[in-house]
């Protein structure tokens, strides 16, 4: 079975992917850990399921609407998160406060993994065909600039999907920040308390069992080694994570890799244009200062994936690469309003391109190549 890298994060460890994993159990996936950046893969078999699956939810007018009532939800429920004060927890209080964290956040990840770009492949594709077709092009289609009246039903449906869809992704995206991605998260401050109450360093390297096991006084051998070399997958009938490490994982991992190019990447054009420039690589990390005051206008923004906290600094960029994503992502959108060339869902942009690479984005074909 083919494997295709589907996220990455600079940095992560197994309790992080002990709350994510579960919202994918059904799907067979695949963590890797590498001296601590983490990779996410599905099967090429599974992605396509998904594309079709999403394609089938686009036509469904109660699509929608679900995910507008379930994100009200979500965000009641994270503001009443954000109002517990997790230091001031007795260590009882705490390991129920994880369990409900974990709890939430696989229900609020088993929403929000159908509003990523692999749900939408099958849609953009037939939406993009048909575009053409009437002499557009689909990015004039998601900024309104296309009269839907007299597309046929099918085509305006997934149209009108797509158009409401990509909005309403975007304060996905903030809720998620708040709830894990940014410097101030609910899991930002959960990881620190972790750390602090076990007095292990090595404690975030553990799954929620294992820690808790610990905050309870159970010997729980040292699991740095996760930390530098893991291969993650889920046992769906035991419900819990399957951990290889070490030498094992190590030869997974390997088997696992493909060969990266050397000189260019292709991806998805999502905002037509061309640029030249110097890259600059902009990691996500949950302390974005410490990235972004690099940033230069002009300059060629490369990374993994956007999200919020990159704008200020996006709207600066001569164009924008991704790994990740496709016409529906964070960059994708932002590129569009900002009227910034384009390309996602590169896979390999952030390991072929160094800082300061000369390089020339044409997101007219979707290449990006060294100069």
């Amino acid at each position: 079975m083919t494997y295709e890298p589907v996220f990455k994060l600079p940095y992560s460890n197994i309790f992080i992917t002990d709350l994510f994993i579960p919202a994918y159990s059904k799907f067979d996936p695949i963590v890797t850990i590498k001296n601590g950046k983490w990779e996410f893969f599905l099967s090429e078999k599974i992605l396509e399921e998904l594309s079709e699956q999403g394609f089938q939810m686009a036509l469904d007018e109660n699509t929608f609407k679900g995910f507008e009532e379930r994100y009200s939800i979500f965000l009641e429920k994270t503001n009443k998160l954000k109002e517990i004060k997790i230091s001031e927890l007795t260590k009882e209080e705490f390991i129920s406060f994880l369990k409900e964290f974990k709890q939430f956040v696989n229900e609020f990840f088993d929403t929000y993994k159908k509003t990523e770009f692999f749900y939408f492949k099958k849609v953009e594709t037939e939406l993009n065909d048909y575009a053409i077709k009437t002499e557009h092009s689909f990015e004039e289609v998601l900024s309104r600039k296309v009269d839907l009246v007299s597309w046929p039903e099918k085509e305006r449906k997934l149209a009108d999907y797509m158009i409401s869809m990509q909005h309403l992704k975007f304060e996905y995206r903030k809720l998620l920040n708040d709830l894990a991605l940014g410097q101030n998260s609910i899991l930002s401050e959960v990881l620190g308390q972790i750390v602090m109450r076990t007095n292990r360093e090595d404690s975030t390297s553990m799954n929620l069992e294992e820690i808790e096991r610990l905050l309870k006084g159970d010997e729980i051998k040292d699991c740095s080694e996760r930390h530098i070399y893991s291969f993650v997958k889920w046992d769906d009938e035991k419900k819990q994570l399957i951990i290889f490490s070490e030498g094992e994982a190590y030869r997974k991992i390997r088997e696992l890799e493909k060969e990266i190019p050397k000189e260019e990447v292709i991806g998805t054009s999502a905002s037509k244009g061309y640029a030249k420039g110097k890259v600059r690589i902009i990691p996500f990390s949950m302390n974005p200062e410490e990235h972004l005051h690099k940033f230069q206008k002009g300059e060629i923004l490369v990374s993994t994936t956007t999200g919020p906290e990159m704008v200020v600094i996006m709207e600066k960029a001569a164009a924008i690469v991704t790994d990740e994503g496709g016409l529906m992502s964070h960059a994708a959108i932002v590129s569009r309003e900002f009227g910034i060339p384009c390309v996602v869902g590169t896979k390999y942009a952030t390991e072929v391109f160094k800082d300061g690479d000369e390089i020339e984005v044409n997101a007219n074909n979707g290449v990006v190549r060294k100069i």
